[in-house]
């Protein structure tokens, strides 16, 4: 049970490394680091510095990798007095400011065999028992006698294949040196190999040898980082929560002003309407007061013996029909009036029979100007 968990938290983990988000994540880190301050920069490579130890002869020589210069810091014998050697690699520790970083042990890259390795793409996911499963046939010892680790070539998608190289080397003698560096108070957390000159950058001792150390130091770090990053995540949620409610805010207000404004609007409208319809009004009583006045003036001027059977008032100009005793005489009549001239027929005249009165035909223009 405990195996599949392990293999399952594994699989995830190599998953989230290996996939788009984990490589996001190392394209981002590269460029973050590319933009810092230089002096910034120096800082965070002297927090990654790590102790490389090597063991050769009855000699341990300790160096200190910064990921671009390799220091050596001194060489001990290991072969006698062995609390003597645990005091001096302390002091020296501690002088370096190197009690807390991750400790290698650097292995020559004589003695690690190194070879190409083709397997299915399918087992990337597990792929360190696959390799053990074929470890006899790719070299010539098995799983179990030997540490290894590998690096990726290339993945071909298409054909399906993972092209790796893999390292091994044979598991006793690496034992004896670990036991060794844990008796000087130096135990590894991993196991590297030279390649010209130059750590390799892999681990080739299993999971469960590794020693962990903690970095006091570190965790601190971690903890201000994530505390910040969670008050930079609260102060932006509130920025946006504030942001989101000033809009609110905004256009409840253009809610508000649009209502008064159409409620403007809507009384502007009845205003004008009520100005029209006034106007209206105005313009209707004074052209009814003039003809009021017309039809007063005409009652006043047209004789006893006169009557109208028709009067139209049209634009401009009046009409009258209707017959009277002497029809010649309404001409003059009618242009001696301050309402209407150019008094004329609109055809002869002609003899009532019944009433013995002159029938007519009369039209008149109107004095627009003198009546306004």
């Amino acid at each position: 049970m405990a195996i599949a968990l392990n293999n399952t938290i594994s699989n995830i983990r190599f998953r989230l490394v290996s996939g788009p988000l984990g490589q996001f994540f190392r394209w981002w880190w590269l460029e973050l680091g590319n933009a810092m301050p230089a002096q910034l920069r120096s800082r965070m490579q002297y927090a990654r510095r790590r102790l490389l130890m090597g063991i050769k002869d009855g000699e341990l020589t300790m160096s200190v990798d910064d990921g671009t210069v390799m220091e050596v810091l001194g060489s001990f014998s290991v072969g006698q007095d062995v609390p003597l050697r645990q005091q001096q690699v302390r002091e020296l520790l501690q002088q370096h400011e190197l009690t807390e970083v991750s400790r290698d042990l650097l292995l020559d890259e004589v003695g690690v065999l190194r070879t190409e390795v083709t397997m299915p793409l399918a087992a990337e996911a597990n792929l360190r028992q696959a390799l053990a499963y074929e470890m006899d046939r790719h070299t010539p010892f098995k799983a179990e006698d030997v540490f290894y680790n590998w690096r990726i070539l290339n993945r071909d998608r298409d054909a399906g294949s993972l092209h790796l190289e893999l390292y091994v080397t044979p598991g006793k003698p690496v034992l004896e040196h670990v036991e060794l560096l844990n008796r000087l108070g130096l135990a590894p957390t991993g196991v590297d190999v030279t390649h010209q000159q130059r750590p390799l950058g892999i681990n080739l001792l299993p999971r469960e040898l590794r020693f962990r150390i903690i970095n006091r130091r570190a965790r601190v770090n971690w903890v201000i980082g994530t505390v910040t990053l969670l008050l930079l995540v609260l102060t932006m949620t509130q920025s946006l929560w504030l942001r989101g409610r000033q809009i609110e805010a905004t256009h409840t207000a253009i809610d508000e002003v649009r209502d008064e404004a159409l409620a403007v609007q809507q009384i502007r409208k009845q205003i004008e309407d009520v100005s029209e319809a006034a106007g209206f009004l105005q313009t209707r009583k004074s052209q009814n007061g003039l003809r009021v006045e017309m039809l007063a003036e005409l009652s006043g001027i047209l004789p006893q013996d006169t009557y109208l059977d028709r009067l139209s008032l049209l634009d401009g100009s009046v009409q009258m029909q209707g017959k009277s005793d002497n029809a010649q005489s309404l001409i003059e009549l009618i242009n001696a009036s301050r309402f209407f001239e150019g008094a004329s027929f609109r055809g002869p005249t002609r003899l009532d029979g019944r009433s013995g009165k002159e029938i007519f035909d009369l039209n008149a223009n109107i004095i627009s100007s003198e009546a306004g």
